[in-house]
């Protein structure tokens, strides 16, 4: 399947803001920087508030359903083995880096990664819950449901779990869905020109209403990295925005720069938590304290790492392997399905 250029623009740029933001949570977390607060609070309010339903987006937007039950088995294959491996192998690099160098501000018990079937370690929740979406919808689709009333069900679903104490699993799986399928209806409703306009200043309006809202709500209010009922306009409305801006930029170098990284987002997002951690603590022992100094260096140094590693996996299989396992199964799978 031909890839789309912007899309790709739009994962290494999103995965540079969730880089970011981590950054920034971090030196939140770090004592001696609560004069930088204000500064901090609104930057992750505002990043926080897309990230991740940009990224189901595009994971939704590059959808296509399987037909048949065969198809969608083995679809469901590949992305457990995608997702899920990696998911349980940075599960035990991030625990063990957390015990090894003291790194982070909340630190996991070994114990816990025996429950990661069922409760994640930190950001890896998004390969968890992803991998689940896909099951979801998939069901969905193989059930032939039109794709209106899916979209009606996956919202339903989100106010029913705002409500109900589901297990975890089945929460966030009902939380992030509509994120998931609203990129996957953008690709496949067309509107009029015009029509399109009228949307767009909708969401624009409603979006920055309900920033303003959030920021006068008080309280924790910076904290909008969860899809929340308090918070759900502003980050179902930030999707079609978003997006609409990507497909818009002109291609120029710094497109090309990010659209190449793009391809490896998976790469980026499972190794920049533990860097940005690690990097941050030696910099600090180094003596450098300057608040904006320390940021702009964590970011920095953590996307080359994460580019180095993403080199590392072009260039060696057992690195590849470890990011990308499914094409070296692909025959045995084949196999199965005969």
């Amino acid at each position: 399947m031909k890839r789309i250029t912007w899309v790709d623009f739009g994962k290494g740029i999103t995965i540079l803001f969730v880089v970011l933001v981590h950054v920034l949570d971090g030196m939140f977390k770090t004592p001696g920087y609560s004069n930088y607060n204000g500064i901090t609070k609104t930057s992750m309010a505002i990043i926080f508030t897309f990230i991740m339903p940009v990224f189901f987006a595009l994971s939704g937007y590059l959808y296509h359903p399987k037909n048949g039950i065969k198809n969608y088995g083995r679809d469901i294959l590949k992305k457990a083995i995608n997702l899920l491996f990696p998911y349980m192998i940075f599960s035990v690099i991030y625990v063990m880096l957390q015990h090894v160098g003291n790194s982070v501000h909340d630190l996991y018990s070994w114990n816990s990664l025996l429950y990661i079937y069922k409760m994640p370690i930190g950001y890896l929740w998004f390969l968890y819950i992803l991998f689940l979406i896909f099951v979801l919808v998939g069901f969905f689709n193989l059930l032939h449901v039109n794709m209106y009333l899916q979209g009606g069900i996956y919202l339903l679903l989100f106010f029913i779990s705002q409500f109900v104490n589901f297990p975890y699993f089945l929460a966030q799986t009902f939380t992030w869905t509509i994120c998931f399928y609203m990129g996957y209806l953008i690709n496949n409703i067309k509107i009029e020109n015009k029509g399109k306009k009228i949307l767009l200043i909708a969401f624009i309006v409603i979006f920055f209403i309900g920033i303003v809202q959030q920021y006068f709500a008080g309280g924790n209010w910076y904290r909008t990295n969860l899809l929340t009922k308090s918070n759900f306009l502003t980050k179902l409305t930030s999707i079609p925005l978003i997006l609409y801006l990507f497909s818009r930029l002109p291609q120029n170098k710094l497109f090309k720069y990010f659209e190449k990284y793009g391809k490896y987002s998976l790469i980026i997002y499972l190794v920049h938590a533990p860097s940005t951690s690690i990097i941050r603590v030696i910099l600090i022992k180094l003596g450098i304290s300057n608040y904006f100094l320390l940021v702009f260096l964590i970011t920095v140094i953590t996307w080359y790492v994460c580019l180095f590693v993403c080199l590392l996996a072009e260039k060696f299989t057992i690195f590849n392997f470890l990011f990308s396992p499914y094409k070296y199964l692909n025959f045995h799978q084949r196999s199965i399905y005969r």
